[in-house]
C-alpha cells in the first residue's frame, strides 16, 4: 500500500483491517488442517478471504470500489461453498460484510449506494455457507437482522454527517459575504475619492491656473491604500481563511476625514485625541475596530456621492460605558426617500454580526447614521 494512502486510513480502519487479516490469517490455517481433497476450496476460501480484509483498510477512500470488490469477493466465497462437494466451514470473515455496508452508506457520495448494498446483502445472506450448517434458518436469519442494524445506524450517521456538512458549507458562505461586504465597503470609499480627485485635477489642469501636485498625490495615496485593500481581502477569499482582519487601524479615521476635506466636502471632526485612538486600537478587538472605521467610511463616501461641495458633514466617534457610539450627521442634502443599497445593508450586517446597533434616517436638514456596538472597558 503506498505510503501517501497509509496516511489517510482512519486509525478505525487500521484496526479493522488488521482484524480482517487475522481472521484472513485462520482460513490459511484450517488449510493445513484439511485433508488433501479439501485443500484446494479451502485454499480458494483464504484467498478471498484475504482480498476481504485488504479492502477494510480502503474502505473510506475507495468507497464504491472497496465496496464492490468486496462482496464480489464474498460471492467467490459463497460460489465456492456451493461447488464444493463436502461442507466448508463457516469462516470468520463473512463479519466484514456488515462493515462494508457500514461504509458505503455513510461515506459514499450517492445515497442510494446504502439501499443498493443493503438488498445486496440481504441476497447475499440466502448464499452464504451458513446455509448449509445445521439449523441454518436463525444463521441467516441473525445474518440480515446484523445487516439491518449496521444500515440503520451507518443511515444515521450519513445525516448527522450532512447535517454537519451543511453548516460548514453555510458558515463559509457567512465568511466569503463578509469578506465580499469588506471589499465593498474598501473600494466604494476609496474609489469614489479617487474619482473626485481625478475629476478636480482634470479641472485644475483644463484652468491652468492652479497647480495639481496637491490632488494628484492624494489620488496616488488613496490608490495605494485601495491597491493594498484588495491584495489583502482578495487574498481571504482565495485562500478561505476565517479571520477577516484588515491592515486598516482605527486610527485611520482621521486619515478619512482629510480625504473628505480633499474632495471638497465640510468635515466637522468630533473625533478623541489621537492617543486614544492609538488606545483604542491596542483594547478593542479587531472586529469592533474594523466595523467603526467601516461605518465613518461609507457614511463619508455618501456625502461624497450625493452631497457634493455644498454639504457639511459632522463625524462623532466616543465611548460610553462600553459601548462606542457613532454620528455621521450630513446636512447640506436631504434625499426624497432613503433606499438602503448594498453599502448601508452591508454595515447593517456588519454592525450585527459584532453584536450592534445600526439606524439611519432623513432629518430636516439631510440624513443622519448612528451605530452602536459593545467595546471592553
Amino acid at each position: 500500500m503506498p505510503r501517501i494512502m497509509f496516511r489517510r486510513v482512519p486509525a478505525v480502519d487500521v484496526l479493522l483491517g488488521i482484524a480482517g487479516l487475522f481472521c484472513a490469517g485462520i482460513s490459511w490455517m484450517l488449510v493445513f488442517t484439511v485433508p488433501g481433497e479439501q485443500r484446494l476450496a479451502y485454499v480458494s476460501v483464504a484467498l478471498l478471504s484475504t482480498g476481504v480484509a485488504l479492502l477494510v483498510f480502503v474502505r473510506r477512500i475507495w468507497v464504491v470500489p472497496a465496496f464492490l470488490g468486496t462482496y464480489l469477493l464474498f460471492a467467490g466465497i459463497a460460489v465456492t461453498a456451493a461447488m464444493s462437494s463436502f461442507y466448508l466451514s463457516v469462516q470468520p470473515i463473512l463479519l466484514f460484510a456488515p462493515v462494508s455496508l457500514m461504509a458505503v452508506t455513510e461515506f459514499a457520495r450517492s445515497w442510494w449506494w446504502g439501499p443498493i448494498g443493503f438488498l445486496l446483502g440481504v441476497a447475499g445472506s440466502l448464499g452464504s455457507p451458513a446455509i448449509r450448517a445445521d439449523n441454518f434458518q436463525w444463521s441467516v436469519g441473525t445474518h440480515i437482522v446484523v445487516l439491518t442494524v449496521a444500515y440503520l445506524f451507518a443511515g444515521h450517521g450519513r445525516t448527522i454527517r450532512s447535517a454537519h456538512e451543511r453548516e460548514l458549507e453555510a458558515a463559509r458562505m457567512t465568511e466569503r459575504n463578509r469578506i465580499a461586504a469588506e471589499l465593498h465597503d474598501v473600494l466604494g470609499h476609496t474609489l469614489t475619492v479617487v474619482r473626485a480627485q481625478a475629476t478636480a485635477g482634470l479641472h485644475i489642469a483644463e484652468r491652468r491656473h492652479e497647480s495639481t501636485a496637491g490632488t494628484l498625490r492624494t489620488v496616488a495615496e488613496v490608490s495605494k491604500a485601495a491597491l493594498g485593500d484588495v491584495r489583502h481581502l482578495v487574498g481571504l477569499l482565495r485562500d478561505g481563511h476565517s479571520d477577516t482582519a484588515s491592515a486598516d487601524t482605527i486610527t485611520d479615521l482621521r486619515d478619512t476625514l482629510v480625504r473628505a476635506r480633499n474632495a471638497g466636502v465640510v468635515v466637522i471632526d468630533d473625533l478623541p485625541p489621537d492617543e486614544t485612538l492609538s488606545a483604542w486600537q491596542q483594547r478593542w478587538p479587531t472586529a469592533a475596530r474594523l466595523a467603526v472605521l467601516r461605518v465613518v467610511r461609507e457614511a463619508v463616501t455618501n456625502v461624497i456621492k450625493h452631497g457634493g461641495g455644498e454639504a457639511t458633514v459632522t463625524v462623532t466617534v466616543r465611548e460610553d460605558s462600553g459601548s462606542c457610539i457613532v454620528v455621521v450627521d450630513n446636512d447640506g442634502h436631504v434625499p426624497r426617500s432613503l433606499q438602503r443599497g448594498n453599502g448601508l445593508t452591508g454595515l447593517q450586517e456588519r454592525m450585527s454580526s459584532v453584536g450592534g446597533t445600526f439606524d439611519v434616517a432623513v432629518t430636516s436638514s439631510g440624513v443622519c447614521l448612528r451605530a452602536e456596538l459593545p467595546v471592553p472597558e
